[in-house]
């Protein structure tokens, strides 16, 4: 195997990954996020009714579910920036593709390699912002939940509507068939 086609597919490989590990990330942030909305909830419910000493509980409890809100809040800091480093990452293999394309010429680059790398060149010129979209609404929710009030059951109600509504990665799959670009590129990638 000569070294473009090598290149070429640690190039695909790696396009693979990183779209596959953006799936990923989304669904660990909405799970984080509906932990978040649950903790939310559970501050301001009255866990400890009928004990002598309620207020001690009260406050243990609340102090309890504190630190595990910090903990998620930070859990999900941390996604959000791999996420980011994820798009930069799609970003600059979509640049390297287009140098690919660029460089080859028919007789060194088989018809399959080209297409493969065309394909995912289509796919991340017109996905990106969707991606990019994405992240924006999940850092922005991320952003809002840090500051709602227990006691606003609309503001609540629309957190969990925007975090499990996920409109772009649905119009990414929908559209630009993602299980298809990724089974076609685990073929090229097992092919000599």
């Amino acid at each position: 195997m000569n070294e473009k086609k090598k290149n070429e597919k640690l190039i695909v490989n790696e396009c693979v990954t990183y779209i596959k590990k953006y799936f990923t990330l989304h669904d660990t942030i909405n799970v984080t996020i509906k932990k978040l909305i649950k903790i939310i909830l559970n501050r301001s419910t009255n866990l400890v009714e009928g004990l002598e000493k309620k207020d001690e509980m009260d406050i243990l409890i609340k102090n309890e579910l504190t630190r595990e809100f910090i903990k998620f809040f930070e859990s999900a800091k941390l996604t959000l920036v791999e996420m980011k480093k994820c798009i930069l990452k799609m970003k600059s293999l979509n640049t390297t593709i287009k140098n690919c394309k660029i460089k080859s010429t028919p007789n060194v680059t088989s018809v399959t390699d080209q297409r493969i790398l065309y394909t995912l060149n289509i796919f991340f010129n017109n996905t990106l912002t969707y991606f990019k979209q994405d992240y924006k609404l999940k850092k922005k929710i991320h952003e809002i939940i840090l500051h709602v009030d227990s006691t606003d059951e609309n503001e609540i109600k629309r957190i969990q509507l925007m975090s499990e509504e996920t409109p772009f990665l649905f119009l990414i799959f929908d559209k630009y068939n993602v299980n298809k670009l990724i089974t076609e590129c685990t073929q090229f990638l097992s092919t000599s």
